[in-house]
């Protein structure tokens, strides 16, 4: 009866290590399907650059921005950091709209 008793025992440790293992195999891919999002900002003056209607989400990185300057042009982020231009946009905590054109990740234009 003990062996019968150790063998299932084995069998029964074999089984979770196999389901956890599976577990953290699924949690990997899921973490690996993470996409870089694209925004163009839509106006030509950081006056509105916190107001997420004002950034349209675009399917490529799209165009050069031209010369740098004070005006947001375009931001790219991973999906896994922020979920969208508002989760974006709230996570970065900006005082004002001019601040917007020199945050993490986005790329400024004259």
């Amino acid at each position: 009866m003990n062996a019968k008793i150790k063998s299932g025992l084995i069998a029964l440790a074999v089984a979770a290590a196999a389901v956890t293992t599976l577990n953290f195999d699924a949690k990997s891919v899921n973490k690996n399907k993470a996409t870089r999002l694209y925004y163009t900002y839509n106006l030509s003056t950081s006056t509105g650059a916190k107001n997420p209607s004002n950034w349209a989400l675009q399917t490529s990185p799209g165009s050069s921005c031209g010369t740098p300057g004070s005006t947001p042009c375009k931001v790219s982020f991973d999906s896994s950091e922020y979920i969208d231009i508002i989760a974006y946009l709230n996570a970065q905590n900006f005082t004002s709209d001019a601040e917007v054109a020199y945050g993490e990740g986005v790329i400024s234009k004259e």
